[in-house]
């Protein structure tokens, strides 16, 4: 079945590709006229055509009735993009909404936050973070998940959301001798068990909590399960000063609190900074999503840019929380592949990508176009979905969302 939509102006994204050398640079799309004062072209009076939810033709109006012949839906003097993606969420938090203790620091925080950590997220905390997300133009959201990836996609499901379910390996308490296998197993005999198996096969994959939190050796078998099986590995890497403080000299308010709960009595520092420790690892390559990267310096910079690492930025948690900004300009400078998530609602105000992207216009100057490519064409990339998300163009999925009028090129 044949449906289309036609809009004033329809950026494809199609021109477009991420920062990382990795990926290849597209031709734009038949048509498309140059946005004055921006890289990224557009169709004026654009329609777009689908088959049974995938495009099958971008294309101007006038083309369009040359070619078709039935109405397109009208959307009117809008400008339409490809559906963002949220590259960073914790869906079983969404419950948490204004708990925590506000810019103390992540140990303030989180200690703000244990006492309700053992509570489950609600049907209704669920539907409405999901329901917030649709309305704002995400169409596929990576979420990391521990204790509840059936309820969190059964509701992504229901509000036609896509999702990356990013089971989280988190602790030392692992028995000697375990492989990557048998954490795969044991997500799929607990928490996971529920899910289908085409849910499992094509949606879930290992992720890793943090370097501070988490055995070395697990967070390698994560990595390696990924990458054996070509599936991205996400990690919060470099987001605190008390994290590098932790890994560098093993000291300070986090280790004091993770020594009563997480860390082994033998636990000793590995004496480097985050990204270096990440690195020395193997963590970082072009298949790695490395989160928040926050206290990043340039040689951190230089080595995420090398290996190819993708970068998440959630500029507007890390405010909430107290940790500090990224250096955005210098990841740009450097050629990283950036995108952008929201982290939970247990970090922030709401779900809506676009306060993100505004939060970096405002606060940093990060012009409008690079933003979009965040939250789109880079955000595919970086999830290894830019054979169906990311531009608008044959053969990918017929999703969208509409440009708000205040970040308009």
């Amino acid at each position: 079945m044949l449906t289309a939509v036609r809009a004033s102006r329809v950026l494809t994204m199609a021109d477009q590709r991420p920062a990382s050398r990795n990926c290849v640079e597209k031709p734009p799309v038949s048509g498309a006229v140059p946005i004055t004062d921006s890289d990224i072209s557009c169709i004026h009076d654009g329609v777009i055509v689908a088959e049974n939810g995938v495009i099958i033709d971008v294309l101007p109006y006038a083309d369009f009735t040359a070619t078709y012949g039935f109405a397109p839906q009208n959307l009117g003097a809008v400008t339409i993009l490809p559906g963002l993606i949220n590259c960073h969420c914790h869906l079983e938090l969404s419950h948490l909404g204004g708990i925590a203790v506000q810019q103390q620091g992540f140990p303030a925080w989180i200690g703000s936050l244990l006492a309700h950590m053992g509570e489950a997220v609600t049907d209704q905390a669920l539907d409405a973070a999901l329901a917030e997300m649709a309305a704002t133009g995400t169409v596929h959201v990576a979420d990391v998940n521990g204790r509840a990836p059936l309820p969190v996609y059964e509701a992504a499901k229901h509000h036609d959301v896509g999702i990356d379910l990013q089971l989280e390996v988190f602790g030392y308490a692992f028995p000697e001798g375990f492989t990557a296998a048998d954490l795969w197993d044991f997500f799929l005999s607990g928490t996971a068990s529920g899910l289908p198996d085409d849910v499992r096969k094509r949606n879930t994959v290992l992720a890793g909590h943090a370097l501070y939190s988490t055995h070395p050796a697990a967070l390698v078998f994560a990595k390696h399960w990924c990458r054996s099986r070509e599936r991205h590995f996400s990690v919060h890497l470099a987001e605190q000063a008390d994290e590098e403080e932790m890994l560098l000299r093993g000291t300070g308010r986090l280790r004091e609190m993770l020594n009563q709960r997480v860390l082994p009595a033998d636990y000793k520092a590995p004496g480097m900074r985050p990204v270096a420790y990440a690195a020395e690892l193997g963590l970082l390559d072009n298949g790695t999503l490395a989160v928040h990267c926050v206290h990043c310096n340039d040689a951190d910079i230089d080595l995420l840019r090398d290996t190819g690492t993708h970068v998440c930025l959630c500029p507007r948690s890390n405010e909430y929380i107290g940790v500090g900004t990224a250096p955005v300009h210098k990841f740009l400078d450097a050629g990283l592949n950036l995108c952008l998530g929201t982290d939970s609602l247990a970090s922030n105000h709401d779900l809506n990508l676009w306060n993100e992207a505004r939060k970096l216009r405002d606060d940093q100057g990060v012009p409008t176009h690079t933003l979009l490519r965040m939250l789109t064409v880079n955000g595919a990339h970086a999830l290894g979905l830019s054979d169906s998300l990311g531009t608008l163009e044959p053969g990918r999925h017929f999703r969208y969302a509409v440009l708000p009028e205040d970040l308009l090129l």
